[in-house]
């Protein structure tokens, strides 16, 4: 025992340590950072503006941790490359736009948002020009935009249509000794299979198909636009593996302009700003033209953006955090200067309690007589779809996932983890029938279970009944097109879950109209932020997990499970994730 406490002693004090000298030499990276985000930048003449993207959110915020460990993973904001764009249009000295393809991550409808953009850059006569070493199939969708596509001549294209794959967790659970105790409503609610079953149920695969393959559609059309060619021909080039054909092919079949080595596409853009081959191209990143000062906008109007994006309540450290957003939502109903609001939600659901908090500060803003409209992302769904069903007018992407108006509980039984592997036991007394219900150590009664099922029944009610108020449908007809079922943003159009399609700038314009303001300037909520509060956030969570990664050593596994596990509400409007590719 003596041993046990003066090893996780040391443990302890050694990660605090480390975590301490962690935090002082952060100290001077954060000035750093503070220094170059209050950077404005100046373009030179012949300036192109780079576009390589890496994971694309729906807002731009500063990596502190990643920057101050040297390990910091590329991320944009779709707010910052839309204002970099529209700024790099407007703006005399950049020539125009240099995509480099080299790692591009993001949701469907973000790309299409992007793509819509570059059409509409290239119609100020700039120029957009593409290169890869070898295209993934969202880079060659968004590349297409561009005046040409350029490739390296042994590169290749990614372009094989679109494929969605669930990853199951019950094999692992079972495994693990984790039993988890599913109640649900909705026969489309497929996202507790993970963790009940080792395989899609048909239901699932059916409304799977039934939203990839408009969406996929949407796709072609556009891609059909910007290669002249057919849809018919583009189905059948996806279905030649085009990843395996030589890239001279890929010039004969339409899909690529041009080959180049990189230094020869260097060469080609110095010609094109009109440059000499021996001076150097002037590149400017997303970020460096977004920050190009603007006149200020001093209209004391103002149009409210509020962002929820991720997961609701779900403990994710980029989540919707509910309490907060209430909090916001709150203090925008009783801002005079904001007239309107627009909810920008990019979410796969979360928390049934949390969406209800939503959906009521929602009504409080309408009752006080601010309209209120819904943008959809990427997904927009559960209680993604909860929160944004109130708004006087919702704006769907083509692309968009949304739908999934559903709600189950999933209680874990720890009882083969702590019981059968690691040996714990438990025993009490109780005073009454139910006094130790909720522990995970046990298993659920049948009586236990049948409560719990009408519990979620109710909640299903109330789910429903929020959507037909908001959507101005009976329950019938909202039941209809529940039951968990998920749809694209065009079929959502078609059965009135949306009002329009169309991204975040409709909507704006759209409330501003509402609103009567013909001069406005917009506020974004929640409020980003500082270095120094992620920092304080980063540095408690990765302390945390590294104590007990070496205290309990291969034990560590366990705690993580038990930890992923208590950290979900039990009562959840959540569509499962979902990975189209």
């Amino acid at each position: 025992m003596k041993k046990f406490f003066t090893t996780t002693f040391a443990c302890v004090l050694g990660v605090l340590i480390a975590g301490l000298l962690l935090f002082l030499l952060s100290i001077a990276a954060l000035t750093g950072i503070a220094v170059s985000t209050e950077t404005e930048y100046t373009a030179a003449p012949n300036t192109i503006m780079k576009l390589d993207l890496g994971i694309v959110t729906d807002r731009s915020q500063e990596d502190v941790m990643g920057i101050i460990l040297g390990n910091q993973q590329k991320t944009d904001g779709l707010d910052n490359i839309l204002k970099a764009i529209e700024t790099a249009k407007q703006n005399k000295n950049i020539a125009g736009i240099y995509i480099d393809a080299n790692g591009m991550a993001m949701g469907i409808a973000t790309l299409d948002r992007i793509h819509r953009a570059l059409i509409d850059f290239k119609a100020s006569g700039k120029f957009v020009y593409a290169y890869a070493d070898n295209y993934s199939q969202r880079e060659y969708l968004l590349s297409a935009a561009a005046d040409s596509v350029v490739l390296n001549p042994v590169g290749a294209i990614d372009f094989r249509g679109l494929a969605s794959q669930v990853m199951f967790l019950k094999g692992l659970y079972d495994k693990l000794g984790i039993e988890m105790q599913v109640l649900k409503v909705g026969t489309y609610k497929s996202a507790v299979e993970p963790y009940t079953s080792t395989k899609m149920s048909e239901a699932n695969r059916e409304q799977t198909m039934a939203y990839i393959t408009p969406i996929w559609n949407h796709l072609l059309e556009q891609l059909s636009q910007d290669r002249n060619l057919s849809v018919e021909q583009l189905n059948n080039l996806a279905d030649t593996l085009l990843i395996t054909v030589d890239a001279k092919d890929l010039v004969a079949k339409g899909l690529v302009d041009t080959l180049m080595y990189r230094p020869q596409m260097e060469d080609f853009l110095k010609a094109k700003v009109g440059i000499d081959t021996d001076d150097d191209l002037t590149f400017a990143s997303v970020a460096e033209v977004a920050s190009i000062k603007q006149p200020k906008n001093k209209t004391k109007d103002e149009i409210a953006i509020v962002y929820a994006e991720g997961g609701i309540d779900m403990g994710e450290s980029n989540g919707v955090n509910t309490a907060k957003l209430v909090e916001d939502l709150t203090e925008i109903k009783n801002d005079e200067n904001i007239k309107a609001v627009v909810l920008r939600v990019n979410s796969p659901g979360g928390s049934a309690y949390g969406s209800e908090q939503v959906w009521a500060a929602i009504e409080a803003i309408k009752a006080a007589g601010k309209p209120v409209a819904v943008s959809m992302g990427d997904v927009a769904a559960s209680g993604g779809y909860y929160i944004s069903c109130n708004a006087d007018r919702i704006f769907a992407n083509p692309a968009t996932l949304t739908g999934s108006i559903g709600i189950y509980g999933m209680i874990p039984n720890f009882e083969g983890l702590l019981t059968g592997k690691l040996g714990v036991t438990f025993d009490g007394v109780q005073t009454n029938k139910y006094g130790n219900f909720g522990t995970f150590n046990r298993a659920m009664t049948p009586d236990e279970r049948n409560q719990m099922q009408r519990y979620i029944e109710r909640g299903y009610e109330l789910f429903t009944s929020r959507c037909a108020e908001g959507r101005g449908m009976s329950l019938e007809a909202i039941k209809k097109i529940a039951e968990g079922r998920v749809w694209d943003g065009t079929t959502a159009l078609e059965i009135g879950l949306v009002d329009e399609l169309g991204d975040l700038d409709a909507a704006i314009e759209w409330v501003a109209q509402k609103a009567g303001l013909e001069k406005y300037k917009t506020t974004n909520y929640p409020k980003l932020k500082t270095a120094i509060e992620q920092l304080m956030e980063e540095l408690n969570l990765d302390v945390q997990a590294k104590i007990a990664s070496l205290c309990l050593g291969e034990n560590y596994k366990y705690f993580k499970a038990l930890k992923q596990c208590q950290n979900i509400d039990p009562i959840q409007y959540r569509m499962e994730e979902i990975e189209l590719y």
